[in-house]
């Protein structure tokens, strides 16, 4: 079997494993995913033209799904920083709520002019 052909059932598996993310199977996806462009990553060093006419079809849908990939894994990498970002603020609201006075400044004073 060619590399090409190799390069494209990687190609579709990554695609389907993207497609199938959700909040409660996301870090098995990712590392699926991770698995996946490494191995992709290695059979692309191994593509060398020429190619067929088959190839050429198939290298061009691959194409296609490569562009559709990466905008799906730019959104689970702004979902993740979403989600980091409220478990820093939930983090930091239940220590204020833990102890309130712990931030209070002590710099000033207060001088009574009543006499």
């Amino acid at each position: 079997m060619s590399s090409v052909i190799l390069c494209h059932s990687i190609t579709k598996q990554l695609l389907e494993a993207i497609d199938g993310v959700t909040d409660e199977n996301r870090d098995s996806v990712i590392e699926k995913i991770e698995k996946l462009l490494v191995e992709r990553q290695s059979l692309l060093g191994a593509i060398n033209p020429p190619f067929t006419e088959n190839e050429q079809a198939i290298g061009k849908q691959m194409m296609g799904w490569n562009q559709e990939i990466d905008g799906k894994l730019m959104l689970l990498r702004a979902e993740i920083k979403r989600d980091m970002n409220g478990l820093t603020k939930k983090k930091t609201s239940a220590q204020k709520y833990t102890n309130p006075y712990e931030n209070l400044q002590h710099d000033g004073m207060f001088y009574d002019k009543k006499k």
